[in-house]
């Protein structure tokens, strides 16, 4: 019998540490996203994953999206030579007005080669970076992440066409030659222009855990999404896994 009722009075102070603990708070989505524009963006690169994450913004509380540029003037994206083709987008917020968020998108295009020298710009991301919870790229966006320090021996993937070109921009950065788009830690980078639909697709699924969400808002956009971050013909194209292929077209991305 006392054996009996010290197991119990074990088993019962026990129970009560174990009741008396409490359970880990979920942590909290990120609701807050900001697109960097700079001029000459190319405009699928930062709109691709906006359409998708504007239909998520729509069933998820209190989520924003808003672009921020170095100035208020309108931001022109790069659609062709002809500055009557030029789209236009109206910031939010400037860069010195340091917004409060929680995703920072950062798309490529041959604009980036000019961000990439633009201290301004790059000072701005390593000063927010700290402040995000998570920092994505798309296309060539990667290489201001890379001229930020923020991807320095951090995995990442960037834009096949122009591979060397790029990955050359950052030579402390695990480049990963074949991935439609790679994860490390809260970074998040993606390859080629079309690639940022398929991340923001990931990251819906992954980091709000919604994948039918993630799924409605690609089937509303009538697109295919390519879920496997593997899935990567385009290394074998431009021969990324060899350095990439000397550039033989005018275009860049």
């Amino acid at each position: 019998m006392q054996l009996l009722h010290t197991l119990a009075v074990v088993l019962t102070g026990a129970l009560a540490v174990s009741a008396g603990k409490s359970k880990p708070k979920p942590k909290p989505i990120p609701l807050k996203w900001g697109v960097l524009a700079f001029p000459r963006y190319v405009g699928l690169d930062a709109y691709g994953p906006l359409e998708l994450l504007n239909i998520v913004a729509f069933n998820t509380p209190n989520m924003t999206l808003s672009i921020v540029a170095e100035t208020m003037d309108p931001v022109p994206a790069h659609i062709s030579n002809s500055a009557g083709a030029l789209t236009w987008v109206k910031p939010t917020y400037t860069i010195d007005q340091d917004p409060e968020l929680d995703v920072l998108l950062i798309p490529g295009g041959q604009g980036s080669r000019v961000a990439y020298n633009n201290t301004r710009i790059i000072n701005y991301i390593k000063r927010t970076y700290p402040k995000l919870k998570y920092i994505t790229s798309v296309c060539s966006g990667a290489q201001l992440l890379a001229k930020a320090g923020i991807l320095n021996g951090k995995r990442a993937t960037t834009n096949k066409f122009s591979w060397a070109e790029l990955t050359a921009s950052g030579p402390g950065v695990n480049w990963v030659p074949c991935a439609r788009w790679v994860v490390d830690g809260n970074i998040w980078t993606s390859s080629g222009i079309a690639a940022g639909i398929d991340m923001a697709h990931a990251f819906t699924k992954t980091v709000y855990k919604n994948e039918t969400l993630a799924d409605r808002a690609a089937n509303i956009l009538e697109v295919e999404i390519h879920k496997d971050p593997n899935w990567d013909p385009f290394c074998e194209i431009w021969n990324t896994t060899s350095g990439g292929i000397p550039k033989t077209m005018t275009m860049s991305m």
